[in-house]
């Protein structure tokens, strides 16, 4: 049974989205290997990213990015949905925004 954890929505300006970076990371906080997905989903429930992740190894972990968001609309809010094969305390996981230089701008916990 997978378990699932969610950030809050993160609002970003569309029209300018070229200038950030969406990440959504996972970290395997446990004693055994971890399987599951990362997804990035805007607020109509559109997955934007998605990416499944394969016995990654205690201490190890992974990420989807997304570059530029396509939404004809001034602003979109998206949000991480990850998924774990364990507990959910088994993983650590968030969903960062980046300037165009790779400087963290937002970072927000999945719960």
């Amino acid at each position: 049974m997978n378990n699932v954890l969610l950030t809050s929505p993160l609002m970003i300006e569309t029209a300018n989205s070229a200038k950030y970076a969406i990440y959504c990371n996972v970290l395997n906080a446990s004693s055994a290997p971890r399987t599951g997905t990362l997804e990035i989903v805007n607020l109509s429930g559109k997955v934007i990213s998605t990416s499944g992740y394969n016995s990654v190894a205690p201490g190890g972990g992974t990420v989807i990015q997304v570059q530029t968001l396509q939404n004809t609309g001034l602003v979109t809010l998206v949000y991480g949905r990850i998924t774990v094969d364990a507990e959910r305390d088994s993983i650590r996981a968030n969903l960062v925004m980046t300037d165009a230089k790779g400087n963290t701008l937002v970072s927000l916990e999945a719960r």
